[in-house]
């Protein structure tokens, strides 16, 4: 009777495995379509890069797995979004690294001015034990992993006057957004800065209520910000990437051929985002001389000098002493 039952038991496990496999081959073989939501509109640089994500994406897995780009915010906000993908009911949504420090506060360190230094260093950072750490956290907690990271644009200075070096921010009322990396920046420039909501920087720099803002060059040109300033200082302060955040579970679920597709896509999308940010900042800059803007390059030694004590200071609070310096060094 036991070894009838053994045997029982045996041909229902041998059952249940072969069953697996199947469901697995004919989820590999059925068609994968994925849902990619993004903030800008049609126009931008980051719909762009999505497009040539989800192309690329069609493109390598002969159809098997495409993407469906939902563009102009449809499906809410960066953090409805975001929720949406730990719920695994998105699967993707691009998103500066620092804009996840709500969930994962250690990651605000990649918002302060002068820690990242290219889309490659974020790379780097993210391969670092600290970064493995902080992927594990986000995946086992949130649901999020990172599949790769675009270029979204470099934050510079426009002002009403040129800005050869440090010194000359010094008193400048500077706009800038309710961040606090941005504030801390600001500061340690020895402005002032102030927070002025993004539909009234126009108006306040027109009007003298603000002497500089700081944005990427093709938010200082889309928003005409450059016609109220005479200059603008490209000193770099933010690299501001958008990285692919993709649902784990769903990762999880792909084939590791599928799953190489989706890393080949990433790249891609890396790629054209450098390609279109760094063409458009070329005309953008050139645009700006032709309109009578002094366009100034001063030196940002002083200025990371300068934010060494708001490392210090964010450090402390996060409990994570010397962590700039050691993601500096790689």
């Amino acid at each position: 009777m036991k070894k009838l039952l053994v045997i029982a038991l045996l041909l229902l496990v041998s059952a249940s495995l072969f069953a697996a496999g199947q469901q697995e081959q004919v989820s590999a073989d059925k068609p994968v379509v994925l849902k990619f939501g993004v903030d800008g509109n049609t126009m931008s640089v980051e719909y762009k890069v999505a497009q040539k994500f989800a192309e690329t994406l069609g493109s390598v897995s002969g159809g098997m797995v495409t993407a469906t780009i939902y563009p102009n915010g449809q499906l809410g906000d960066a953090k409805a979004m975001l929720q949406q993908i730990a719920m695994n009911e998105l699967d993707a949504y691009m998103e500066p690294i620092g804009g996840i420090s709500t969930m994962v506060p250690e990651l605000a360190i990649l918002e302060m001015a002068y820690v990242v230094k290219d889309l490659d260093h974020i790379a780097r950072i993210l391969g670092s034990d600290w970064g493995k750490k902080i992927q594990e956290k986000l995946a086992s907690d949130y649901n999020l992993m990172i599949l790769d990271q675009t270029l979204f644009g470099t934050r510079q200075t426009s002002s009403n006057k040129p800005l050869y070096s440090i010194d000359d921010y010094k008193g400048l009322r500077i706009r800038t957004p309710n961040s606090r990396g941005l504030k801390d920046w600001a500061e340690a420039m020895g402005g002032r800065p102030t927070t002025i909501a993004f539909n009234e920087v126009y108006l306040a720099l027109k009007t003298n209520s603000v002497d500089a803002q700081e944005n990427p060059l093709p938010t200082i040109e889309s928003m005409k910000f450059y016609e109220a300033q005479a200059a603008v200082a490209i000193d770099n302060h933010v690299i501001q990437d958008k990285s692919i955040i993709f649902s784990q579970k769903r990762w999880e679920g792909l084939t590791a051929e599928q799953q190489g597709w989706l890393r080949t896509a990433g790249k891609a999308a890396k790629d054209e985002s450098i390609k279109l940010v760094t063409e458009s900042t070329d005309q953008i800059i050139a645009f700006f001389k032709s309109e009578g803007l002094t366009i100034t390059y001063p030196d940002v030694g002083p200025m990371r000098k300068a934010m060494a004590p708001y490392y210090v200071k964010i450090e402390k609070e996060l409990g994570v002493p010397g962590l700039v310096d050691q993601l500096a060094r790689l």
